[in-house]
């Protein structure tokens, strides 16, 4: 089904399990009436790592709601508006970390759907660093702002189609990353392994910046099932014939590629069109 976000996004989504796994970890979420798109891989075995998907997405669309209710202009301080307790003040993010107040809202959200999902695991017995845990990649284009804003915790991604042209515009927070980043010196570590995720630590550090967007671009969120299984020029070729009158069948054929190509994870993908 598209769904529409106002007169400016049209938005198809698409998930399956892939060939090789037997539960479907990964959690999306589509909210047009906040105007919110987000995409989380979860990790854990058994019925973890989908908990901890679902938990992530539910709960930072839970506080992101709360701000779109505001009938005021978005504040400079958001910590006590969400009424934090001293037990968390210390952790809560600041006007100096993200000095604008739609910056911090998306920061505040993140964090506070970290520490839900960190209290599951210490419940279970697990120390910290250890337990479920969950990527998470989404976008958020609430009334109030003429640009969305881009967010990420982990390796799931935001790709950018336009004018014939494929852009990623998240960064993958893993070693494999690191390594390129730092000039590819030594042997290539595993490209799986993350260093950070939701819910594992008790603190995240998410990517968070406002993207500039024209009509006509293509927003392709998706989980590593994608991105890890076909070529990008393979992914521009499926952005580049897609549009307002496609974008399910789209959603599928992307979707179709990583199947073919062995589908070893779950697979999970968001297509928006800008207006």
């Amino acid at each position: 089904m598209v769904q529409r976000i106002g007169n400016r996004l049209l938005v198809a989504a698409q998930s399956d399990v892939g060939r090789v796994r037997t539960l479907n970890e990964d959690a999306f979420l589509v909210d047009e009436r906040i105007g919110l798109l987000m995409v989380a891989d979860g990790m854990g075995g058994h019925d973890a790592g989908e908990v901890a998907s679902r938990q992530v997405v539910e709960s930072t669309r839970a506080v992101l709601r709360d701000y779109s209710n505001l009938d005021q202009e978005p504040p400079t301080i958001l910590s006590s508006a969400m009424g934090s307790t001293a037990s968390n003040i210390a952790e809560e993010p600041t006007v100096d970390d993200a000095p604008n107040p739609i910056l911090n809202m998306v920061n505040t959200a993140i964090n506070r759907a970290n520490a839900a999902v960190n209290a599951h695991n210490l419940t279970r017995g697990y120390p910290d660093g250890m337990g479920m845990g969950s990527t998470l990649v989404g976008l958020w284009l609430p009334d109030f702002s003429h640009r969305p804003v881009v967010f990420h915790v982990g390796d799931s991604r935001l790709y950018l189609y336009r004018q014939g042209s494929m852009r990623q515009i998240t960064q993958d927070h893993s070693m494999y990353q690191q390594w390129l980043n730092f000039g590819s010196q030594g042997e290539a570590p595993a490209q799986n392994i993350l260093l950070q995720a939701m819910g594992p630590a008790n603190f995240v550090q998410p990517d968070i910046a406002f993207q500039d967007i024209t009509p006509g671009d293509l927003l392709l969120l998706c989980s590593d099932g994608l991105s890890s299984m076909v070529r990008a020029h393979r992914i521009a070729e499926v952005l580049g014939a897609a549009g307002g009158e496609n974008l399910e069948e789209s959603c599928q054929h992307l979707i179709e590629l990583a199947l073919r190509a062995g589908g070893r994870d779950n697979i999970t993908v968001i297509l928006g069109l800008v207006l």
